[in-house]
């Protein structure tokens, strides 16, 4: 298996991490998003590691796991932020200054548009669930073990959405690949995430400044980090050509 590293100067004070990840389909965005982060980490004198490799054992969405099982079993860093390679920093904000430190998994819950219809033609539920392309996670025994799991769910290797459907499986959001009230995960499995605030996944379409009306869902203005999930790949090069002047400078 070949990698390609791309790491800091290592830091002497450094708590936290910031890992990220793409492959040559996707590196004209991936690009501009590493640019954009290595700005906020160097801002927080953060370390950060981007893997670039095009060879990977599985779908190239599931790095992110892998990424934090190896750095959580061998790394020396207290948090470890996982940042998919379309998304950027529009304000800098620590983000260890907005999380309560006792939990150990930090992520954005989220609204899904369901496959479950309702009684009505063409009109749909929305599911709760989360978005794993902003992931934080504490370096401890209990988040190695959970990131395990997800990574052992091999029944959704070809799923479309394989790393966010493993983790929702995980953390008990089944509505999606079960039925409609299966979505209730345990409180003990609650007590050990903390969930940011949307302003940490802000997830716009095509059209930033006038959103149409079914954009709206998981979109937040003046975001700290916008992610561009779910825009083809040509769509997400024009947001970032024409919305540059959100990011960080």
């Amino acid at each position: 298996m070949l990698f390609f590293f791309k790491k800091n100067k290592k830091t002497n004070n450094s708590n936290l991490k910031i890992l990220s990840g793409y492959n040559f389909r996707y590196r004209n965005v991936g690009k501009e998003s590493e640019k954009n982060i290595i700005k906020y980490a160097n801002y927080f004198n953060f370390d950060y590691e981007f893997n670039k490799s095009n060879k990977f054992e599985r779908h190239f969405y599931w790095l992110k796991i892998k990424m934090l099982i190896d750095n959580l079993e061998n790394g020396k860093h207290e948090f470890y932020l996982w940042l998919d390679a379309d998304t950027f920093f529009c304000r800098y904000e620590n983000i260890l200054d907005h999380v309560d430190k006792s939990k150990h998994i930090f992520i954005h819950k989220n609204f899904i548009n369901s496959k479950h219809k309702t009684k009505y033609s063409n009109v749909y539920y929305f599911t709760e669930g989360v978005n794993v392309g902003v992931l934080l996670v504490r370096n401890t025994k209990w988040s190695l073990n959970f990131l395990k799991n997800v990574w052992d769910k091999k029944e959704y290797l070809s799923h479309y959405w394989p790393d966010n459907a493993a983790f929702m499986d995980e953390l008990g959001y089944k509505a999606e690949f079960s039925k409609l009230s299966n979505n209730k995960p345990s409180n003990t499995v609650l007590n050990k995430f903390y969930f940011l605030s949307g302003l940490w996944n802000s997830m716009p379409k095509k059209n930033y400044e006038n959103p149409k009306i079914d954009e709206f869902s998981n979109f937040y203005f003046d975001p700290i980090i916008i992610h561009l999930a779910g825009i083809r790949r040509r769509e997400r090069l024009k947001f970032i050509s024409k919305y540059r002047y959100l990011f960080i400078k």
